[in-house]
């Protein structure tokens, strides 16, 4: 330090001597002084705070983090959702489909044959008996049918029975006037 400035003195390290006192005025500021005037008076000098109007309100720049946050979650969810839905569906429907022929990888409703007579009649027994057929495609037991009268192109005849587990009704529907047959199951 010089001997121009020297260090603080005192218990609260008062001005420096030669600081011009409050109310007295500062150098290179010529004007009213303010009452509030003192050594530092120079470093809040500005335009006043009010002038008549009140300050405009911030503009928002911009969306709200946490609403923008949530629509986030929510697209995630849904995609999440269809990524674990749809893609595997369609992945396996690609996957095995193609193996299944014209009617698909699990193939079409059961089928079969029964024997008809030369009058155009099925007994209930011959269709039961071609319902419980285990080398065909049904997995049906005690299989009970009445007789079918006439065998012709959508003629259908419900049957009933069980698939060792629950007991149904078996809707038959045949396809022509040659025996052939396709099924429904009813619970």
């Amino acid at each position: 330090m010089s001997q121009q400035y020297p260090p603080p003195t005192g218990p609260f390290h008062g001005a420096y001597p030669g600081t011009p006192g409050p109310g007295a005025p500062v150098p290179g500021h010529p004007g009213p002084q303010s009452p509030y005037a003192g050594p530092h008076a120079a470093a809040y000098a500005g335009p006043p705070a009010y002038l008549g109007m009140p300050a405009p309100a911030p503009q928002p720049n911009g969306l709200n983090p946490w609403v923008a946050g949530l629509i986030g979650a929510g697209v995630g969810a849904v995609l999440t959702v269809i990524a674990m839905t749809v893609l595997p569906m369609l992945l396996f429907g690609f996957a095995f489909g193609a193996m299944g022929g014209e009617d698909g990888f699990l193939g079409g409703p059961p089928s079969g044959r029964v024997a008809v007579q030369p009058d155009g009649t099925v007994s209930g027994e011959a269709l039961a008996a071609a319902l419980e057929d285990g080398d065909g495609d049904f997995l049906y037991e005690d299989v009970t049918c009445p007789a079918t009268p006439k065998v012709a192109t959508d003629e259908t005849t419900i049957c009933e029975g069980n698939d060792g587990f629950t007991d149904m009704r078996i809707v038959v529907v045949f396809d022509g006037s040659n025996g052939r047959f396709s099924t429904a199951d009813l619970w």
